[in-house]
């Protein structure tokens, strides 16, 4: 689960007939310590954030700066971690959990507080297969994509998923020149102006934009008849989604976890705090495996997890199930105004000046031409998304 903020409480909005904006006030207010820390046996710089819960009415999270923090394992190897920002603390070395070794998480906070974690070994490996087919979910049609596990599992039981889903953006037009206005004089409909025509840099109209998941997602093979995962739903795209416009790509990795942590996600699940785990006022506390060692009274929000993780990655776009091609992410609507025209050379200047518009093509003769304008965002994909093709794309 990619935890992308610091949770507020599902927040009630009460529309009244007013417009008076409800200000949302915390009553009571307990500064709580939180750890979002899972290790795997991936070979890599392990990740683990730690911060404290904020009021409802603040924007700003409150980021635990200067703790120090380690991982120790049974064979007493030390495994130390820098802030890199953001709450986010990074292993100084790469490392990676191994089977039959326990970890331990240790933090000490700014304050000189001290925390650290129960003992947890890292959880069996589980192979997987990922698939995506058309699908009817309520009635809507879409791409599905779903997860099954192989079979004889042995002790792996509890499963945990995360995705990164990423897409292809081609804009429906490709701007190759900019138009500047130069020379303005006069004013009203007597304005005057000349347009230059300068190029566009290149790569502006096709783009990648990624998204990641932020719901709950666990499974467990206890109770079933088989004893492995069978279509597990991990993602619905309708099947007029944007994201399936050109072509789409989703990572799902699969964590295979202790039963403690099963239990803790699935409370938290519960609860509904799928997007994250932090929260100023929890409906009834829920405990991790972290704890203080000076107040036993205190709490901590969160879970020292060891996972295993598998990773797979597919590709697909609408064609792939026989859909419509999907619209466009923003209308795109075309405006050609004449030149020569008082009201419209106007409003072209203001275009010009101002952005609002963006220059697709011109028209007419060089003495008497016709502008026309698309919304920049239909041109230039830069504006909302990265011209930056990620290393692992395969077009």
């Amino acid at each position: 689960m990619r935890l992308n903020k610091n949770i507020l409480l599902l927040v009630l909005v009460i529309n009244f007939s007013c417009t008076e904006p409800f200000k949302l006030v915390t009553e009571s207010f307990e500064d709580v310590l939180v750890v979002e820390a899972t290790i795997t046996d991936e070979l890599k710089t392990q990740k683990i954030k730690v911060s404290r819960t904020y009021k409802l009415e603040s924007d700003i999270p409150v980021i635990e700066e200067t703790a120090e923090v380690k991982i120790v394992d049974s064979n007493n190897n030390e495994y130390d971690f820098k802030h890199e920002g953001d709450g986010v603390y990074n292993s100084v070395r790469k490392f990676q959990a191994v089977e039959g070794v326990s970890y331990k998480l240790f933090i000490t906070t700014s304050d000189g507080k001290e925390y650290v974690s129960n003992e947890e070994l890292l959880a069996p490996k589980a192979e997987m297969d990922l698939y995506a087919e058309s699908f009817n979910l309520n009635g809507e049609i879409g791409a599905q994509v779903f997860v099954n596990s192989y079979d004889n599992l042995g002790k792996a039981k509890y499963f945990r998923y995360e995705y990164e889903e990423t897409y292809k953006i081609v804009t429906p037009y490709t701007i190759t020149q900019d138009a500047l206005a130069t020379n303005i004089t006069g004013s009203g409909l007597s304005i005057r102006y000349d347009i230059e025509f300068v190029p566009r840099p290149l790569n502006r109209n096709v783009c990648y934009s990624s998204n990641y998941s932020n719901k709950i997602l666990i499974t467990n093979v206890n109770g079933l008849n088989e004893d492995k995962i069978s279509r597990y739903p991990i993602r619905f795209l309708p099947s007029g989604s944007h994201l399936l416009r050109e072509r789409y790509s989703i990572l799902v990795k699969q964590y295979v976890q202790s039963a403690n942590a099963n239990n803790f996600y699935k409370i938290l699940k519960e609860l509904g705090s799928d997007e994250s785990l932090l929260i100023d006022i929890q409906p009834g506390f829920i405990q991790g495996n972290i704890f203080p060692k000076q107040n036993p009274e205190e709490k901590v929000i969160g879970f020292f997890d060891v996972s295993s993780v598998t990773s797979k990655r597919i590709y697909f776009n609408y064609a792939d199930f026989n859909f419509k091609y999907p619209g466009y992410f923003f209308s795109c609507d075309l405006t050609t105004l004449n030149y020569n025209a008082g009201g419209e050379k106007r409003l072209a200047l203001y275009y010009l000046m101002v952005g609002i518009g963006h220059l697709y093509l011109t028209g007419g003769t060089p003495e008497s031409p016709s502008l026309t304008f698309v919304s920049l965002r239909c041109g230039d994909c830069t504006t909302f998304s990265s011209n930056i093709k990620p290393e692992f794309w395969e077009d």
